[in-house]
């Protein structure tokens, strides 16, 4: 009996082990979830949270780098046309005039016009348009600025994206009534009044199109290249000691009256010639009717 009540409890206790065995690892793995979650959540979440630069452009009242990425692109489909003018004092013209045409190559571009005329002292002066390429122009303008001493200089830029775009509308639109009149004409057969009609139609479409690319084309050339006016001028002579600049613009003051002078005197003259000429002919007239008249009786 006592064999027996023995081995029970031997078999109450392994099955009371073996319980604890089995519900032992259950609160294991709950607790390995706890860690294990927050490993698998962590690259959504750091999906999720912005990166430290935008969050200090954010809270500085920055937009973020990707926002500048539309108006960057917008920016570049912008049609503009810039024009750019200096003015330079140089030793000698001739020589600058020909840098300006190497810088000028050198900038994807050519001189356009040139003129040129002589002043006072003998010294030169003139005026060059050259077309650079648009995305050269600042470096262009830069090496025309090291020519010489710079007298000014100015930029402006014409913003022709609006009038591009209307031309692009319209060319649009007149290719494709130019299409559907060329459709017209191969899939309809009528009177041949019609048919020359819509002939003409298509004829004067067409037109209309060629002026359009015209235009497209000349702002295309005035967007890609960009124009600089350069005016050189060579340095006048200078007198030396100021002390004689007086001396000098005196004398010229009395060269101008005095010949004023003789030019007032000169009119003059010829204005009384013809009533001096007359008293002397009538004088003369006199005279010789006197000599004609009845001699005094001899006493």
């Amino acid at each position: 009996m006592r064999h027996r009540t023995a081995g029970l409890w031997l078999v109450m206790i392994s099955i009371a082990f073996a319980g604890c065995d089995r519900s032992a690892p259950a609160p294991v793995r709950d607790e390995a979830a706890k860690f294990e979650a927050p490993m698998e959540e962590a690259p959504l979440q750091a999906q999720r949270m912005p990166s430290a630069p935008a969050a200090i452009d954010k809270a500085a009242g920055r937009p973020a780098p990707a926002a500048a990425e539309p108006l960057e692109a917008a920016t570049a489909a912008r049609k503009l046309i810039r024009t750019g003018r200096v003015v330079l004092e140089v030793p000698s013209f001739t020589r600058a005039s020909d840098e300006v045409a190497r810088i000028a190559a050198r900038h994807g571009g050519y001189v356009a016009d040139s003129q040129s005329s002589r002043g006072e002292q003998g010294k030169e002066r003139g005026t060059l348009t050259i077309r650079v390429a648009a995305d050269r122009f600042e470096a262009a303008m830069q090496a025309l600025k090291a020519l010489g001493r710079l007298r000014s200089e100015g930029v402006s830029t014409q913003d022709v994206t609006k009038a591009y775009m209307d031309v692009e509308t319209r060319l649009r639109v007149k290719r494709e009534t130019a299409e559907r009149l060329r459709e017209i004409l191969r899939t309809r057969t009528g009177k041949l009044s019609d048919v020359l009609e819509a002939e003409r139609e298509v004829s004067r479409v067409t037109e209309e199109i060629e002026q359009l690319e015209g235009e497209r084309r000349y702002y295309d050339q005035q967007v890609a290249l960009s124009t600089i006016a350069v005016e050189l001028l060579e340095p006048a002579a200078v007198v030396s000691g100021g002390a004689l600049r007086p001396i000098r613009d005196a004398l010229a003051e009395a060269l101008e009256v005095a010949s004023q002078s003789v030019g007032a005197m000169i009119v003059a003259l010829a204005a009384a010639l013809p009533w001096a000429l007359g008293l002397w002919v009538l004088w003369k007239l006199l005279r010789t009717l006197r000599r004609r008249g009845p001699k005094p009786p001899k006493a």
